[in-house]
C-alpha cells in the first residue's frame, strides 16, 4: 500500500476512535464518501481494535504489551528489546503486533505486544492503558495471567507477562463438548480468579472462551485484563454522575457482543456483576455448545441480550441437573440485583454442585455388583465421642500433597515434590491403604484449599502434608498427618538431618504414617515399602530433579529431565529407577510431542 494512502487510513482510524461505536458509522459516511475500499480498511482496523484490548491476543496463547512507533518495521527473530530477544511474531491486530520472546536475564519465555503510535498518541488511551496495566499487574492469583514487568524505555511503554502453553477454551469447545465434571472444574477456577480480581476492585468486562487458557494439565488461567476497570468501592452498583473522567466513558460499548451483559449492551455503567453475567454465557456455552443470546445480526444479538430469556439447558443436553440450570439461570438474570451478587457466592454453589456430582458418581460405582461384594462397613466414633459415622468401603486412605518449599532457593521445589512423590509411591505398596494418585494430589499445589475440601474431592480421610527447608546438605523436614474431616493432627514430626540421611528419614516418615493410621503391614509389604533402590544420595538427588522436570510440559524444561536421569545413572549404574526415568523421558516425550527426534526413534530409545 502506498505511504500516502496508508497515512490517510491511519488518520481516519485515529479520528474514528474519538467517537462512540454508535456514532462511527455517520463519521465514516462523511469521511470516506464513495471510496468503499478506504472505508473497508478503516473498518477492518476498528474491528481489530474492538476485539483487541491492550493485552488481548489469547488465541496466540500469550499476552503482554510494548508501545513503539507504528512506522518502525516489524521486529525480526533475534532482535532485542532490552533484555528480551524476539523469537517470532505470533499475532497482529489493529492495535499492534504480538511477539514471543526470550527473557535473557531469567532464561524464560515471555510474550510482547507492540502497540502502534496512533493508539498511544491519545492521552486518554495511554492513561487507561497504564492504569489498567498496573491494576492487572497487582493481581496475584494462580488462575490469572502473571504480569512480570511494566516500564518505559526509548519512548516506549511496555508490559511483559508470562508465557502460557495450552489451548484456549474456544479451541477446546471447537474440538468437542465438555463433560460436566470438566465444565465445573474449569468454572471453579474461573470463579476463584474473579473472586481475587473483584476483591481488588477490578472488573474484567470481557470474559469469553478466547480469554481463558487451559493448560494440558487442566489448569485454567484468565487472560487479558485489557478491558479491566478500576472501580471505587463506594460507587459499586450505583449510577452516580461522578464517575472519574479517566475511566472508560459511560456509553462506550466495549467487549465482545455475544458475551456482553445487558448493561454493556445498553451502554450503562458496569460493575463486578457484569463479569458474572458474561461468565454465565460462557458457562452455558460449555454445557450446551452454543451461546444463549446469539442472533443472525449484531442488532439481533443486542436485542436478545436485553430482552430474551435463554433456552433451558435440557433442550441441548440430556440429564442436566436441576441445580446446574438454577446456577446458570441466576448468573444470566437481566437485572444485576437478581444475579449472584458476588463471585464468592457463585463459587460456593459451583463447589457444592461438584461435590454432589462426585459423590453420586462414586455412589454409582460403589453400588455395582462387583463393588457390593467387596464393600466393607465399619463404624467410626467422631473425636467428640458423641456421633457415629458409618463409612462404606475402604476406610484407610491418604493423599500425599506436594511439600512446601521453605528454602530461599526456589529451585529446591524439585526436592519438595520428589520427596512427596517418593513417600506416595512407598505408601501405595500397602494393600490395606488407598493412596490418591499423584496427578490428583499434586493438582492442589499452590492452591489455598483446606484439608476437608481436599479430602472430599479426593475421597480420602487423611492428608499427609509437609515442608522442607534445604540449605546445602542440611535438611529440615516437617511432616504432619491430618484428619480430613476436622483438620485435627493425627501425627506430626520435625526432622533435622543431612542429605546423606535422606533414606532413613523417608523410612521413618513412612513407618510413622503407617503406625498413625493403624495399618498392618502384611507379608513382604514392609520390605517393599522400605526398599532402597540406591545408596547414593547424589544419584538420588539427580533422580528427584529428573522427576521434577519430567512433569514439565515446556520442551526446554522437559528436556532437562534427560540430563538428570543420565547423571543419576552415571552416579549409580545399578540404580534401576534412574533407567526407568530415561524410559519415561523418551516414552512420555514421544507421546506428548516434546522430543527433538522422530517418534519412531523416540519409541525405540524408550
Amino acid at each position: 500500500m502506498e505511504a500516502e494512502r496508508w497515512q490517510k487510513i491511519k488518520g481516519l482510524f485515529d479520528a474514528a476512535l474519538k467517537f462512540a461505536p454508535a456514532q462511527r458509522e455517520k463519521f465514516l459516511n462523511n469521511a470516506c464518501g464513495n471510496d468503499e475500499g478506504l472505508r473497508r480498511e478503516v473498518e477492518k482496523l476498528l474491528a481489530s481494535f474492538a476485539d483487541d484490548s491492550f493485552m488481548e491476543q489469547p488465541a496466540a496463547k500469550e499476552v503482554a504489551s510494548v508501545i513503539i512507533k507504528a512506522e518502525t518495521k516489524n521486529l525480526e527473530a533475534g532482535e532485542c528489546f532490552g533484555h528480551y530477544e524476539i523469537i517470532k511474531q505470533i499475532g497482529a491486530g489493529g492495535m499492534g503486533e504480538v511477539y514471543l520472546a526470550q527473557d535473557k536475564k531469567l532464561d524464560r519465555k515471555v510474550a510482547v505486544k507492540i502497540l502502534n503510535e496512533q493508539f498511544s498518541r491519545h492521552e486518554s488511551n495511554l492513561k487507561r492503558f497504564l492504569q489498567e496495566a498496573k491494576a492487572a499487574s497487582s493481581l496475584n492469583h494462580p488462575n490469572i495471567l502473571v504480569i512480570h514487568e511494566i516500564g518505559e524505555a526509548d519512548d516506549a511503554h511496555y508490559i511483559i507477562s508470562e508465557y502460557v502453553e495450552g489451548k484456549t477454551l474456544r479451541e477446546h469447545l471447537k474440538e468437542s463438548l465438555m463433560k460436566p465434571s470438566e465444565v465445573l472444574d474449569v468454572s471453579i477456577q474461573i470463579a476463584n480468579a474473579l473472586c481475587a480480581a473483584h476483591a481488588a476492585h477490578i472488573v474484567h468486562r470481557d470474559i469469553k472462551p478466547e480469554n481463558i487458557m487451559v493448560r494440558s494439565d487442566g489448569y485454567a488461567k484468565i487472560l487479558d485484563f485489557g478491558l479491566a476497570k478500576l472501580i471505587e468501592q463506594k460507587v459499586i452498583g450505583l449510577e452516580e454522575a461522578t464517575v472519574r473522567q479517566n475511566e472508560t466513558a459511560k456509553g462506550v460499548i466495549l467487549g465482545t457482543v455475544n458475551y456482553m451483559s445487558p448493561e454493556q449492551a445498553k451502554g450503562e455503567r458496569v460493575d463486578h456483576r457484569t463479569d458474572i453475567f458474561s461468565f454465565g454465557i460462557l458457562f452455558y456455552e460449555m454445557i450446551a455448545g452454543r451461546t444463549p443470546f446469539a442472533g443472525n445480526t449484531m442488532s439481533e444479538t443486542f436485542a436478545n441480550l436485553i430482552n430474551a430469556e435463554p433456552q433451558p439447558l435440557a433442550r441441548y443436553t440430556a440429564n442436566a441437573p436441576d441445580e446446574l440450570q438454577r446456577i446458570v439461570s441466576k448468573m444470566l438474570k437481566k437485572s444485576k440485583d437478581e444475579r449472584y451478587q458476588t463471585a464468592k457466592d457463585l463459587l460456593i454453589d459451583l463447589k457444592s454442585l461438584k461435590k454432589r456430582l462426585d459423590f453420586e458418581a462414586e455412589l454409582e460405582r460403589a453400588s455395582s455388583p462387583d463393588k457390593q461384594r467387596e464393600a466393607k462397613t465399619q463404624t467410626f466414633k467422631a473425636d467428640a465421642g458423641e456421633t457415629e459415622l458409618t463409612i462404606t468401603g475402604q476406610t484407610n486412605s491418604v493423599a500425599v500433597l506436594p511439600f512446601a518449599n521453605m528454602s530461599n532457593d526456589a529451585e529446591n521445589d524439585y526436592f519438595c515434590d520428589g520427596l512427596a512423590e517418593e513417600l506416595l509411591n512407598a505408601l501405595a505398596k500397602i494393600g490395606d491403604l488407598n493412596v490418591a494418585a499423584r496427578t490428583s494430589a499434586f493438582s492442589f499445589k499452590g492452591k489455598n484449599t483446606n484439608v476437608s475440601e481436599i479430602g472430599t474431592i479426593l475421597n480420602v480421610n487423611t492428608i499427609l502434608e509437609g515442608s522442607v527447608r534445604k540449605s546445602d546438605n542440611r535438611l529440615r523436614i516437617t511432616v504432619q498427618l491430618v484428619k480430613a474431616s476436622n483438620g485435627y493432627h493425627l501425627w506430626s514430626e520435625r526432622y533435622d538431618r543431612e542429605m546423606k540421611d535422606i533414606f532413613d528419614v523417608q523410612d521413618e516418615i513412612t513407618l510413622a504414617v503407617v503406625d498413625a493410621l493403624k495399618v498392618k503391614l502384611l507379608g513382604g509389604e514392609k520390605a517393599a515399602v522400605l526398599k532402597r533402590y540406591t545408596d547414593s544420595p547424589q544419584a538420588y538427588e539427580f533422580y528427584l530433579k529428573g522427576i521434577y522436570y519430567r512433569w514439565k510440559l515446556a520442551p526446554e524444561e522437559f528436556g532437562k529431565s534427560l540430563q538428570y536421569f543420565q547423571k543419576a545413572v552415571d552416579a549409580d549404574p545399578n540404580f534401576a529407577l534412574a533407567y526407568f526415568g530415561l524410559n519415561s523421558y523418551y516414552g512420555y516425550g514421544t507421546a506428548w510431542g516434546l522430543l527433538p527426534m522422530p517418534p519412531e526413534e523416540g519409541w525405540a530409545k524408550a
